[in-house]
């Protein structure tokens, strides 16, 4: 079970901050919808999408191989992390000046390019952001990411509501959010000096020639990543305008913070993959259908719940004014079942040095979203952003699964989430029954049934129950006993 534990204790680490964060950040997102309108949430968003676009391609995606690497052989931290950083510097230099090449030929606004300036400035500092988190992954130390994350959103999100509630706009918005990214960069720097020491290391020409051979390859992943899972909200503004884009990104925002689970859990799980792979190759089979299992018991009742209350939860968080959000979830919150799946198929491509395979799988995704969106949101508007994204998806989990079955190893699939799927059902008619009730009690009940469930219809073993208790404290006792 140690193997176990310590996956949870690095998901919690992940998942602590990539939860509490867009709940945080979240604040801020209703604080922009309520002063700033439809319009001006989507000029936010739409911001933030160029900016995740050219951190992604300043970073060259080289974060999952740092984690691969150092978790092989720990004591290569320094070095991977000073040739790393030195390469994601020169790379953001380009990637800034691509960023705000391409939004000033976009023609937008002239608040929306001077905020895409200023938020372009950040990009070197993500990236060495970027770097350091997966370092702290591969050591298994990612608690103080979490702690430097949270830290870094907090004073972001105080400041950035206090300008908006003094009446300010997006240009002082994107200032503020620069000025925190500064500030988490030099905080996690702080931690991991306090960690591992200075990086008194100076550039590697064998690292450095190994980063740069693969980087192709991985930046490739990373960027068609980012491009099929980010262009909707691009395109949108251009074939629909910045009300749509508000409207999506409302929706958009909800599926963010439930995918916070299931991307740090498979973000947890690369490392063991890659141990795994180098030690033990048979043990790596086992491990990614219990990943799979664990992420369908998390995710799927979050989606059926999601679904029956998706106007509620709309109207509750963000007022009338985005009542037609509510549709848009509805049908946006079911990609999330693919997308948790797709992740952990991906961590496995990486892990078993098939990381070339993964990235013409996204190629092929990102090529595939961009044409159904061009075909979709003329005839449908910002549903058809919605419907491509969820086919898109769904094409990318399949051709994974594919290839994974024919070069690697069988995974059952449907029979590793069929309890799940059942149990989750069962929850929904509940749900549904109690729809027209207070909103927190209906997602109490709904929980406490769907935890009854999953225990009397053996969803988890008994061994995985007792492991999860010992591991929250509740069996200590009895154990030392």
């Amino acid at each position: 079970m140690r193997t176990y534990a310590a996956i949870i204790h690095n998901t919690l680490a992940l998942a602590v901050p990539s939860i509490l964060n867009p709940l945080i950040s979240f604040l801020l997102v209703l604080v922009i919808s309520r002063y700033m309108g439809v319009e001006g949430l989507g000029k936010y968003s739409l911001v933030l999408s160029y900016a995740a676009i050219f951190s992604t391609l300043a970073s060259m995606g080289l974060g999952d191989l740092c984690v691969r690497e150092v978790a092989r052989d720990r004591s290569q931290a320094h070095v991977y992390l000073v040739n790393a950083v030195s390469m994601g510097i020169a790379a953001s230099l380009v990637s800034m000046a691509a960023m705000n090449a391409m939004v000033f030929g976009m023609g937008y606004e002239t608040d929306i390019l001077w905020a895409a300036v200023i938020c372009s400035l950040s990009i070197p500092a993500s990236t060495a952001i970027g770097f350091m988190e997966a370092i702290f992954r591969s050591l298994e130390r990612s608690y103080y990411v979490a702690g430097s994350f949270v830290a870094e959103n907090v004073v972001r999100v105080v400041v950035c509501v206090w300008l908006l509630l003094t009446g300010h706009g997006i240009i002082p918005v994107f200032t503020a959010i620069f000025a925190s990214r500064i500030f988490g960069m030099l905080l996690l720097f702080g931690f991991y000096v306090r960690v591992m020491g200075f990086p008194k290391v100076g550039l590697n020409s064998g690292i450095l020639r190994f980063l740069l051979s693969e980087a192709p390859t991985f930046a490739s992943i990373a960027i068609f990543s980012t491009i099929h899972l980010s262009v909707d909200q691009i395109m949108l503004s251009k074939l629909q305008g910045l009300e749509a884009v508000g409207l999506y990104s409302a929706a958009d925002r909800l599926l963010s913070i439930s995918k916070t689970v299931p991307v740090a859990f498979s973000a947890a799980l690369l490392t063991f993959f890659s141990r795994e792979h180098a030690s033990s190759p048979g043990n790596l089979r086992a491990l990614c259908i219990d990943g799979l299992r664990f992420t369908a018991l998390a995710v799927l009742p979050l989606v059926v719940g999601t679904c029956i209350l998706a106007d509620r939860f709309i109207e509750l968080l963000y007022g009338s004014q985005f009542a037609q959000a509510g549709a848009i979830l509805r049908v946006h919150m079911i990609s999330l079942i693919p997308f948790s799946t797709v992740y952990i198929l991906a961590q496995v491509l990486i892990a078993t040095n098939n990381q070339r395979v993964d990235l013409v799988i996204n190629v092929m995704a990102a090529l595939v979203n961009i044409a159904l969106n061009f075909v979709l949101i003329p005839f449908l508007g910002t549903m058809g952003a919605v419907v491509a994204t969820l086919v898109t998806i769904l094409l990318f989990n399949q051709a994974q699964y594919w290839y994974i079955k024919q070069r690697l190893f069988s995974l059952p699939m449907l029979s590793s989430m069929l309890r799940p799927i059942v149990a989750s059902l069962i929850m929904g008619g509940c749900t549904f029954l109690l729809r027209d009730t207070s909103i927190i009690i209906s997602i109490f009940v709904s929980a406490a049934v769907y935890l009854v469930l999953i225990v009397r219809t053996g969803c988890l073993t008994s061994d995985e129950i007792n492991g999860l208790l010992r591991f929250v404290g509740i069996n200590r006792h009895k154990e030392e006993q």
